[in-house]
């Protein structure tokens, strides 16, 4: 019988591997929703009726409250609510009217009926309560709202639910005691939709009809609006000056003045557009700011609390260029696709806005004279955008959905909201009929695809740009398979872009934005972050507009309450969608000194002294350190054989391994920092960073040098076993004639004419075909030949997306990605070519008669009890097996480097992309090293067999012998069952081979557990 062997694992790494896991996976917790455990009678009171108030909480829409209650005392009174029709606001002051002094803050709201205006309503109130709580003011009653109702001239009767602030403590301060000199404010909730056409003469009408209702007049009026750009606008409008003329040489210009407005402030959290799309791009006057100057003209103060367009366009087009998305190349300017509503002036300004701007930073940086913004925006008036840009539009509202109606039951389109339907509701909503525009949506991809193929590239880059966020959801979901390699882009964060739900579609979104959802925390309070931008920016609005935070300086620093001091530059923030939310990826300047902090929240992976990107601290790295030196100790303690290979001449090698991961470590580290916070971010679990995949690059490389020591080690040990065991040191020394042929492989090694060979002879010339030098001139040029046909699989199916945000990491992780993939096909090749050559080797032996040393054929003779004669084939098939082991198990090396590099281009780890070229080459590789791995098992199995029908023929021949040379027989017939039963290196069962194991490893836990038992026999 065959000498068993015992192939079991020394180290049981795949059972420790599953108990590890077990372990992990109970700690893993479910993040289910959260539910409330509070009881609802159905049978209580649903309201609380109150003769001049209305049921209504703190964070609910108070225009639904107040018309709940409208329609309930229309059904339970014929005589309607007309205690109402006056404002009646001040009865129950504790003061007279004429010594009582107060502030009145309209606030201008969206007034639709739709689902998005509803949430924006719920929105505002929820910030503008939460930023006068933190500014000391405590609201009347928590559970109740008043409200009156006004008619504006010509016009319908509105509805302005009104509510009472008095000034109460501090949250944004230790002092809990009240402000003396703080006046209550009065707060109006205005849908800006009923202010018609021209805001500032309805919210002139509304504050008269007010004072007058009221008999007294209010101290200051804070005004949180306008809402729209295009309200903006339209005050603009209203304040434009007159000309007139008297005469030839007397000229007049006249500015309106609203008179019960003289003094008011205006507070915009809202409007965006820029100065030229306000005011109309030609007639922009060439001063810092038109749009306040035109309001100061009025007697009016308008404090634009929020940035422009042109800021956020700004933003974009630098963020773009450092993703290598050049904008304002001089030639050769990437593709990008802009798609924004035109039935608002937000949609049809802002693609042009970012066109003007790219136009203007191009200019810049091509050193030539510089338009205005305005100039720009003018040229592109009629929609005439560059070859690079290309522009699609839509018109807001995308899935057809309706208010409900009065009965209470769904609008037709508002049934059955998208994310509830199945495959065939989904298809049935995409058919061309009724108010849904989503079957526009499918035709509307199919056209960027065609624009695509006919012209001169794929599209680098997509802005959705529209205004509605259901919409940008509908757009992202319908673009983002058939555009992998686009990075998409778009303005205002919401925490709708960032919910799990949608991370399919939204994850690796950039998305720039005036604010985000918190501000700093000595700002921000207890209040918990908002659900997006806009809300931030009116919660910043209203400590602003009650002095909480007050510009002083020249209006140049914002100075708290408390004393603290910002910056008052409010700069644009930047962030990516992440796994986890939104990653902020603000490019902060460098504090200098004397410098202000922002009111932004400061990005968590930036030291705010310093502005450089944190790194592990002493501390971690200690800790560390300290584990792994632990488990290195614990190792030795357990492991005899470790213990000895440390003692040996092997600890400099074993010991260059960590040494080399620490230098490669530190490397990464410091070239993670080089960009700054222009870079790219340096984290491993949100999806944004290609840190993660360059350290897994790493490894791979890592482990290219390791599989080639490794192998080249064992390979050494095993020749030095089978000369002592197959005693070739004892035999003449043979030269052997170098090839002829070294850069054409191993094709003309062939055996001696004779058709005999000495066993040394062979070894020596498989050994010397095998020496560094020889290996190299067969592997490189075959590695250069596969690298040009990779090339030409690129060229015809494109390169693969590098989703790398600075220079530094484009130019590190193209380091690193050379690095690993000349490694991968270096090792590939070489474990292709020492199995090729074994099966050379293999083959000769076939073909040839082998002449074994006569001392090992005695000894063999005498161990196996049988004649000297039947030991031939036997030897062979040891040699075979005893070879084959340790180059069959060099098939794993390539299938882990290249499992390795496809799973650093998982989507779990950035925005990275498989494209057909790319799985054809990994594909190959697979496929190469697998293959040669099979025919070196067909190779070995066709010397056992060649062996046994050898000795079967020899034992026909004594068939017809006597009864006495029956010895000869059992011998043979021994040799035959020892030659068959043979379960080592290549003669393994096909389940216990490393191929198995190889096809395995792909599939993830089977593949891992046949990996865990190899690596665990290396020890």
């Amino acid at each position: 019988m065959a000498e068993p062997k015992d192939d079991k694992p020394k180290l049981p790494l795949a059972g420790l591997m599953a108990l590890l896991l077990a372990a992990v996976s109970s700690l893993i917790i479910y993040q289910g929703p959260i539910k409330t455990s509070r009881p609802i009678d159905k049978e209580a009171e649903k309201s609380v009726s109150v003769r001049d108030r209305v049921q209504s909480r703190l964070w609910q829409d108070p225009f639904e409250a107040v018309a709940s209650h409208i329609q309930k005392e229309k059904a339970s009174k014929e005589e309607g609510h007309g205690h109402h029709d006056s404002p009646g606001l001040l009865e129950g002051a504790s003061t007279t009217k004429e010594t009582f002094h107060f502030q009145v803050m309209p606030v201008f709201v969206d007034g639709s009926p739709y689902a998005s205006g509803v949430e924006s309503r719920l929105r505002d109130r929820y910030a503008l309560v939460s930023g006068l709580g933190a500014a000391g003011y405590l609201p009347e009653s928590g559970e109740s709202i008043r409200y009156f109702e006004w008619k504006l001239a010509a016009g319908p009767v509105s509805i302005v639910p009104a509510e009472w602030f008095v000034p109460g403590p501090r949250l944004s301060t230790t002092n809990q005691h009240e402000q003396p000199d703080a006046q209550p404010i009065l707060v109006l909730w205005l849908k800006e939709q009923d202010l018609g056409a021209k805001p500032l003469q309805a919210l002139t009408s509304l504050v008269s009809h007010l004072n007058k209702e009221m008999k007294a007049t209010p101290s200051a009026y804070r005004v949180l609006g306008p809402r729209t750009s295009g309200s903006l606008s339209a005050m603009l409008d209203e304040l434009k000056a007159t000309t007139t003329a008297a005469d030839v040489t007397s000229v007049t210009v006249s500015h309106p003045r609203p008179p019960a407005l003289q003094g008011a402030t205006f507070y915009s959290s809202w409007a965006t557009a820029a100065d030229p799309v306000l005011l109309g791009e030609s007639a922009v006057p060439q001063t810092a700011k038109p749009v306040e100057d035109r309001f100061a003209a009025a007697g009016l103060t308008l404090i634009r609390t929020i940035g422009s367009d042109d800021a956020l366009a700004n933003e974009l087009v630098v963020e773009l260029k450092r993703r290598r998305i050049d904008v304002t190349a001089p030639s050769k300017r990437p593709h990008i696709a802009l798609i924004s509503e035109w039935d608002t002036l937000y949609g049809r300004s802002l693609p042009r806005t970012f066109v003007a701007v790219a136009k203007r930073l191009a200019e810049e940086a091509q050193a030539l004279p510089v338009q205005t913004l305005a100039t720009h925006l003018h040229a592109l008036r009629d929609e005439r955008y560059p070859d690079w840009v290309h522009r699609y539009s839509y018109l807001a509202g995308l899935d057809g959905e309706l208010p409900p109606k009065d009965n209470g039951k769904d609008a037709p389109g508002a049934k059955g909201k998208s994310g509830d339907k199945g495959a065939g509701a989904e298809a049935v909503e995409e058919t061309p009929v009724g108010r849904s525009q989503l079957d526009y949506l499918r035709r509307l991809v199919e056209q960027l695809k065609r624009e695509e193929v006919t012209s001169d590239g794929e599209f680098m880059a997509i802005g959705v740009l529209g205004s509605d966020v259901y919409d940008k959801l509908m757009i992202l979901q319908a673009l983002r398979k058939d555009f992998p390699h686009a990075l998409f882009f778009t303005t205002d964060l919401d925490s709708r872009l960032t919910h799990p739900s949608q991370l399919p579609w939204t994850r690796n979104l950039v998305i720039a934005s005036h604010f985000g959802l918190e501000l700093d925390p000595r700002l921000q309070t207890p209040i918990p972050p908002f659900r997006d931008s806009y809300q931030t920016a009116l919660f910043y609005s209203v400590l602003r507009a009650v002095d909480t935070l007050e510009a002083v300086q020249g209006k140049t620093v914002l100075e708290l309450s408390s004393g603290a001091m910002f910056s008052a530059e409010v700069m644009p923030r930047l962030y990516e969608v992440g796994r986890h939310g939104a990653v902020d990826l603000s490019p902060d300047p460098m504090p200098r000194a004397g410098s202000l902090p922002s009111i932004h929240l400061p990005r968590p992976d930036v030291d705010p002294a310093t502005g450089a990107l944190r790194l592990p601290s002493l501390r971690t790295i200690g800790l560390l350190l300290s584990a792994a030196g632990l488990m290195f100790l614990c190792a030795l303690l357990i492991n005899s054989e470790l213990w000895w290979l440390c003692r040996g001449r092997r600890l400099v090698g074993f010991l260059a391994v960590p040494a080399l991961v620490g230098v490669i470590v530190v490397a990464l580290l410091g070239g993670a920092r080089l960009d700054g916070t222009a870079g790219e971010p340096l984290t491993f679990t949100e999806g944004v960073s290609v840190w993660p995949t360059a350290s897994l690059r790493l490894l791979a490389f890592v482990l290219c040098v390791m599989f080639f020591a490794h192998s080249w080690w064992r390979l050494a040990d095993n020749a030095k076993w089978l000369i002592r065991r197959f005693r070739f040191h004892r035999m003449n020394d043979a030269r052997t004639t170098p090839s002829s042929h070294p850069f054409l492989g191993i094709h003309y090694w062939r055996p001696e004419p004779a058709g005999s060979v000495q066993a040394a002879v062979l070894w020596q010339e498989y050994c010397s075909r095998g020496r560094i030098l020889a290996r190299a001139r067969r592997i490189v040029p075959q590695a250069m030949a596969y690298g040009g046909f990779g090339v030409l699989l690129m060229l015809q199916f494109g390169f693969p997306v590098m989703p790398c945000r600075g220079e530094a990491c484009f130019s590190l992780n193209y380091i690193i990605l050379g690095c690993s993939v000349v490694a991968m096909t270096l090792l590939m090749f070489y474990v292709v070519d020492a199995t090729r050559l074994c099966r050379r080797l293999i083959k000769i032996m076939i073909g040839a008669t082998i002449e074994w040393p006569d001392r090992l054929l005695a000894r063999e003779a005498a161990k196996q009890s049988v004649d000297q004669a039947y030991v031939h084939e036997w030897l062979g098939i040891q040699f075979i097996a005893k070879r084959t082991a340790v180059i069959s198990a060099m098939i794993y090396y390539p299938f882990v480097i290249v499992f390795l590099m496809a799973v650093a281009r998982h989507s779990y780890f950035d925005r990275w992309d498989f494209p057909a070229g790319l799985l054809a080459i990994f594909t190959l590789n697979a496929l190469y090293a697998f293959g040669n791995g099979v025919f070196l098992r067909r190779s070995a199995e066709e010397a056992k067999h060649e062996a046994v029908r050898q000795l079967k023929h020899r034992l026909k021949s004594l068939s017809d012998e006597p009864v006495g040379k029956q010895t000869k027989r059992r011998h043979i017939e021994r040799m035959v069952e020892l030659i068959e039963h043979t379960r080592d290196g290549a003669f393994l069962p096909f389940t216990q081979h490393p191929l198995f194991g190889a096809i395995a490893l792909p599939t993830g836990g089977t593949g891992l557990v046949f990996l865990l038992d190899y690596l665990a026999t290396l020890f």
